[in-house]
């Protein structure tokens, strides 16, 4: 069993990539047993719609629900990554996710990327409190270093 948030993240990603395929797979296979049944020749209409009957019935249904479960599943592993993330105190927090920020690590690697950017030549700032704190000697620490545990590093393992 999956137990690290990454992984289960990166297994969720493959439902969903799966999900997306066998979506796409089914309206191209829709798609040309339509264009079957508008056949000049009359015995490929026909057959073309035999073929449309059953497809609508069975095989176009059965794809759609096989897709939804893949999202379901997907969805289930998200939340289960999120579980782990707040009981193993990665993740601090009520919410799934900050906003513009991202989810899980993505946020973290998010701040670090526009301070790389941005805050090293710029003083930039969330809230106006400095995504890099040594360049500010008067700026206050984040409230997230000041406020009930600090923010785990997400660089260790523990």
């Amino acid at each position: 069993m999956i137990s690290d948030p990454r992984q289960l993240r990166g297994q969720a990603g493959e439902l969903r990539h799966g999900a997306d395929r066998l979506t796409l797979l089914r309206l191209r296979l829709a798609t040309a047993i339509v264009e079957t049944t508008r056949a000049e020749d009359p015995r490929v209409r026909r057959i073309g719609a035999g073929i449309h009957e059953q497809w609508s019935r069975r095989e176009y249904t059965e794809l759609g629900r096989l897709a939804t479960a893949l999202r379901a599943a997907a969805k289930l592993l998200d939340a289960v990554a999120v579980e782990g993330e707040r009981t193993s105190g990665r993740r601090l927090g009520g919410y799934s996710g900050a906003g513009f920020l991202g989810r899980g690590d993505e946020a973290h690697r998010h701040v670090e990327a526009v301070s790389d950017f941005v805050g090293t030549t710029h003083g930039a700032s969330i809230g106006g409190f400095p995504l890099v704190p040594g360049l500010a000697e008067a700026a206050p620490a984040h409230p997230s270093h000041t406020l009930g545990l600090e923010t785990p590093a997400y660089d260790d393992e523990d």
